[in-house]
């Protein structure tokens, strides 16, 4: 994989048929074999916001996977969504987080809810960029056939980004942000666990209440 496809992130992803008119958007199917330690991806619909990020506390500063300086000013007038990732072990071979790879899914399953509301996703993947390639690659293995999709990546190479919003662990804690137009943290959760999230269907309940 090249790295400026890394950058448009084009991969085909975790996604299943799911819309917000029927049943809650929340878990696409995943290959979890060997993956028992994680247990089995559960996001929440009643994910009440359970962190506050101050006005200016929120990081601006990003890279994308090829290097390039990403400044979150440039979206100004439109709601984001950042969800970061909970990274990879240091160490070399370190296994993906099956509830990531799902809720990666989730949200390109459901790019259509968040295009009609004007709203940017941006997944913030803890690491390296070949790290990242890793990651897509195996998003690709366990969903063949499926169609590609794409949205935007960052990265938080040296967990810069996760120690200013205070939820590094022994990996980043998994957490979402919605950002209102003026760039404002209305909606903050950070995850107890590894399957801690909000569903889509919460994610898109906080953006119709954002301004």
């Amino acid at each position: 994989m090249t790295r400026p496809r890394l950058a448009s992130f084009v991969a085909t992803l975790v996604v299943a048929a799911a819309g917000c008119g029927g049943p809650s958007p929340g878990v696409p199917r995943a290959d979890l074999a060997g993956a028992a330690d994680y247990g089995a991806p559960a996001f929440r619909d009643d994910a009440d916001a359970n962190a506050a990020v101050a006005d200016g506390g929120f990081p601006q500063a990003f890279v994308d996977a090829d290097g390039l300086p990403v400044d979150l000013a440039t979206y100004r007038g439109s709601k984001l969504v950042v969800v970061v990732l909970r990274g990879v072990p240091r160490a070399e071979g370190g296994a993906f987080c099956p509830s990531c790879l799902a809720q990666a899914g989730s949200l390109a399953a459901n790019r259509a809810e968040f295009d009609r509301r004007q709203v940017q996703v941006l997944v913030l993947f803890p690491g390296s960029a070949e790290r990242l390639g890793e990651f897509l690659q195996t998003a690709r293995k366990q969903t063949p056939g499926e169609p590609a999709v794409t949205y935007k990546m960052l990265l938080d190479r040296d967990g810069v980004a996760c120690d200013r919003l205070g939820i590094r662990a022994d990996l980043a804690k998994p957490s979402t942000y919605v950002l209102d137009r003026r760039g404002r943290v209305t909606y903050a959760y950070v995850g107890a666990t590894t399957t801690d999230r909000p569903s889509v269907k919460a994610i898109l309940a906080q953006l119709d209440r954002a301004e």
